[in-house]
């Protein structure tokens, strides 16, 4: 199993300068790699309500490199293999660039899957430098039809912003991982446990940076809405919880960064939510509701995998269905709304019967009393954006067209892996009783709220504030960090 191991985490990356070489292997070689990826996400156990037991590859002993696939990460792995998959299908002729993107997404994807096993700090660093390359490039070079102009300066800026965000997070990273070796002679995650607090928030601020959670997530709303909605949909599909889920695997080995989670989590979960609740288009509607959700994802590290493939389904149904003009006609569309934003809404909104039903309730299960109320309460925020997504005006065209394949292929792998994940122990009374109490008033505070009239307000999302906000935590992060009593811990 090592070898098999270390061939499909280096496949993505073989395959991707192969296929530049090659053109004619380009879409199957991004469509072959997916099904690799969720064939081997199943495998090890990555489907919804499977039992799985962990696989650990130590690489370098005395260093502590290592690999370990659990439950968290090969359900992360079965949402990078279907995102991937669908949006090879986007990058077709009719676009100038596709084997450009094409070849970049390889790397995205494979870097990604780096991201998510990786059990040890400089593992971690690697695969996240070589993912923000290839997030940048997705950014800047965008998907275009021969008749549309080139890349603005806009998203040019947006995506350097994106780029220079990053270096400053995982030069962070950096120096926390280089404070941890000093210290335990060792990369392994596990040294966390005797990290200096300088060192805790260093790694800590990197990761929350690179995942979108809490005020470092400053950088996503105008990154979202600025990408062309296929590249958006790798972002929220997989790209952006990478360093969630490093955040949460950093957190399982380091006791005082575990304990401040629940309120990280809660911080990004109601700071997203407000502003979503304030915006107007549907773009930034659903750009803020994903760095609300970033907080569910970290909520219940036991949980954060499952929470993070139903995310990573729902949203790119969402971002792919709100840029959807108002002349598509679907057979299933119900009162001119696409069955995109139907199913992603209701999966994002908990309803009960699909994965992101389960998701919420076992994560909300797991928490502490007053997190949990607090998530319940932002759950019927985020019902509220989906009720305003869904009543809002899509683009217009002059000329009505079917939808694409494409579409309905998207509706048919990502719809349908919302609509199939089953897990009995997410359907108790309680659970249920709670989702049809926060479904309910979600819907009605999303009917009225869409009739109040919002006054235009304006958020500096600049360079310098996406720097300075990452500053300010960082220096509450020294400040709370260096507050615990070390000496209690176990």
């Amino acid at each position: 199993m090592t070898e098999l191991t270390l061939i499909w985490v280096a496949l993505p990356f073989l395959l991707a300068f192969t296929t530049y070489w090659v053109p004619v292997l380009t879409r199957p070689a991004v469509m072959g790699m997916a099904v690799v990826t969720v064939a081997y996400a199943v495998k090890h156990g990555g489907l919804p309500g499977t039992p799985s037991l962990p696989l650990e590859l130590n690489l370098l002993d005395h260093f502590g490199v290592t690999l370990r696939i659990d439950g968290n990460a090969a359900a992360m792995l079965l949402a990078h293999g279907l995102v991937t998959l669908v949006v090879a299908l986007y990058l077709d002729r009719r676009f100038v660039g596709s084997r450009f993107l094409a070849m970049q997404l390889l790397i995205v994807h494979g870097s990604a899957n780096a991201v998510v096993i990786s059990a040890d700090l400089v593992s971690v660093y690697v695969a996240l430098e070589v993912l923000s390359i290839g997030v940048f490039l997705l950014l800047t070079y965008g998907r275009r039809a021969e008749q549309q102009p080139r890349v603005g300066e806009c998203q040019l800026w947006v995506g350097l912003r994106y780029l220079f965000m990053s270096n400053v997070a995982m030069l962070f990273y950096l120096m926390g991982t280089v404070l941890v070796y000093v210290r335990t002679g060792s990369l392994a995650m596990s040294g966390l446990a005797a990290a200096s607090p300088t060192a805790l928030a260093l790694i800590a601020i990197g990761l929350l940076a690179k995942g979108a959670i809490f005020i470092p997530g400053l950088w996503l709303p105008l990154t979202y809405i600025t990408a062309d909605p296929v590249i958006v949909a790798v972002l929220s599909g997989f790209t952006t919880k990478a360093g969630a889920m490093a955040l949460v695997r950093c957190s399982q080995a380091a006791p005082v960064l575990l304990g401040w989670l629940p309120y990280l989590s809660a911080g990004s979960a109601v700071f997203g939510i407000a502003f979503a609740l304030l915006s107007r288009t549907p773009q930034r509607l659903l750009a803020w509701s994903s760095v609300s959700q970033m907080g569910f994802v970290i909520a219940a590290p036991e949980w954060a995998g499952l929470y993070g493939l139903a995310h990573g389904l729902a949203k790119p149904l969402l971002f792919i269905g709100a840029a959807a003009p108002q002349g598509w006609r679907w057979p299933m569309a119900v009162a001119g709304r696409s069955p995109l934003l139907m199913v992603g809404a209701a999966s994002l909104a908990g309803v009960p019967g699909t994965l992101g039903y389960a998701a919420k309730a076992l994560s909300l299960a797991a928490l502490a009393p007053w997190h949990e109320w607090l998530l319940t309460l932002v759950t019927i925020g985020t019902t509220c954006v989906g009720i305003r997504v869904l009543l809002a005006s899509p683009t217009t065209l002059t000329s009505p067209h079917q939808a694409g394949w494409q579409d309905k292929v998207a509706l048919l792998i990502w719809g349908g892996g919302l609509l199939w994940g089953w897990v009995p122990a997410a359907y108790s009374s309680a659970s249920l009783l709670k989702a049809l109490l926060s479904l309910s008033l979600g819907i009605l505070l999303g009917w009225f709220w869409e009739r109040i009239p919002l006054k235009p307000w304006c958020l500096n999302e600049g360079l310098e504030a996406v720097i300075g906000g990452l500053s300010v935590v960082l220096l509450l992060a020294l400040v709370l960090f260096g507050g615990v009593n070390y000496a209690a811990l176990p």
